[in-house]
């Protein structure tokens, strides 16, 4: 069946429009992500990939290649774009959007989770290290002479000493708590400072069935006929819990194929609607919260095909990411206007400081390819672990094979 899409005024798109819309957006993203790459070195710091959009629309609509009706479809449908890093995409660099670039293959959603990946490649590291939990790390100090360089004091005062320390810490961490790390190189400081830090957060609603989906007298054929995604415009009306009228989109976890096929939209919520939701929801809980995340997302769900008032939500799960100050209140980096030298930010943390025996790893140091992602922070650690092997045991470096760290707390010691 493909997207489903809302308009301004709560009303459905028609799918031979939600369709061409949600086609066009990737279009025009890959040819964003081209033009970044090929003239990133001229365009201005306050470029936005939004600026792009809209420079397009206007261009096809003079060529008469989209009508205003597309061009408007199209312009909000591009908005999809802050649920891939985590703010909206009026802030999105577009002289850097080329850094945005995922790695290459298709992109898979996991209905069930990461335990059995987390089980993988946790198994050596939980064998052999000495992993100390619920130890929070409040200082690395290079302490160059000692017989171990570096040391690692945590919350209760105790000081450890190491060869070599990698700060795993998550970006909004760090740009919260530099002075935790002594001494941090100037260049390092201020690249910390420069990468963005998105604020991306999840809200999973379960209802007693997949109202929004086709009967079966409607369905032709069962697999194509499922809702995957569904996107609404900016309302135009400002309910009661909305009023600076932001846009959402969602996946229906009715969409999987069984047994992972559930009665579940899974919204994704960014920038300030995160921050709003989670400020709100923070000291709430059992019905009270409940009923704050219905009467702020009840707006949109109910404007769905099928929906009545016996549909009701069965319960709400939020992730509060911007209320975790481990998680540095938000999600992974991004590339925002205003930055002038990304690229060379993100190399300047990835290559860390090892004349002082400390180095950086996590999401934000990946690949240029991983950064913002899972497979990136992981390939990061391996990286830096290569590193410290042939710095310190030359006959023994590789590039051949996966080596453990040793974690600690957001600290991985080689």
């Amino acid at each position: 069946m493909g997207p489903i899409e809302v308009d301004i005024e709560g009303n459905l798109v028609s799918q031979v429009e939600a369709d061409k819309a949600l086609k066009q957006v990737w279009e025009v993203l890959e040819t964003a992500s081209e033009y970044s790459t090929s003239h990133g070195e001229k365009l201005q710091p306050s470029a936005s990939l939004y600026d792009f959009y809209e420079d397009w629309c206007k261009w096809a609509i003079e060529r008469n290649e989209v009508t205003e009706r597309e061009a408007e479809l199209l312009l909000g449908m591009s908005k999809m774009w802050g649920a891939y890093v985590g703010d909206r995409i009026e802030l999105q660099s577009l002289k850097f959007f080329y850094l945005e670039d995922c790695i290459e293959g298709d992109d898979c959603f996991i209905p069930t989770n990461y335990q059995k990946i987390v089980a993988r490649i946790s198994a050596i590291p939980l064998a052999q290290a000495s992993i100390q939990l619920n130890t929070t790390m409040v200082s690395v100090e290079a302490r160059l002479g000692e017989v171990r360089p570096v040391c690692v004091t945590d919350s209760d005062g105790r000081a450890q000493y190491f060869d070599e320390v990698v700060v795993t810490t998550p970006l909004g961490w760090l740009k919260q708590h530099k002075e935790s790390i002594q001494p941090l190189q100037p260049r390092i400081a201020s690249a910390i400072d420069s990468i963005s830090f998105g604020r991306l957060e999840k809200v999973l609603i379960e209802f007693p069935s997949a109202f929004w989906e086709p009967t079966a007298s409607e369905a032709k054929d069962e697999a194509d006929d499922l809702v995957s995604f569904i996107h609404w415009l900016s309302p135009s009306d400002k309910s009661l819990n909305n009023l600076w009228k932001w846009r959402l989109e969602c996946v229906s976890f009715h969409a999987f194929a069984e047994p992972y096929r559930r009665n579940v939209l899974l919204f994704y919520t960014y920038g300030d609607c995160s921050s709003h939701i989670t400020t709100s929801i923070r000291e709430l809980s059992g019905p009270v919260r409940e009923q704050w995340l219905r009467n702020f997302f009840e707006p949109y769900y109910s404007t769905l095909p099928g929906y009545t008032k016996d549909c009701g939500p069965l319960r709400f799960l939020a992730t509060e990411w911007c209320n975790d100050d481990l998680a540095g209140n938000g999600s992974y980096s991004n590339f925002q206007i205003g930055m002038s030298d990304a690229a060379r930010d993100v190399e300047a943390v990835r290559h860390g400081m090892p004349e002082q025996h400390i180095y950086f790893a996590g999401e934000h140091t990946a690949p240029f390819d991983g950064l913002g992602t899972v497979a990136g922070a992981y390939t990061s650690g391996e990286k830096i672990a290569k590193r410290i092997i042939e710095t310190r045991q030359p006959e023994k470096a590789t590039t051949e094979r996966s080596l453990p760290v040793k974690l600690s707390n957001g600290v991985a010691e080689g």
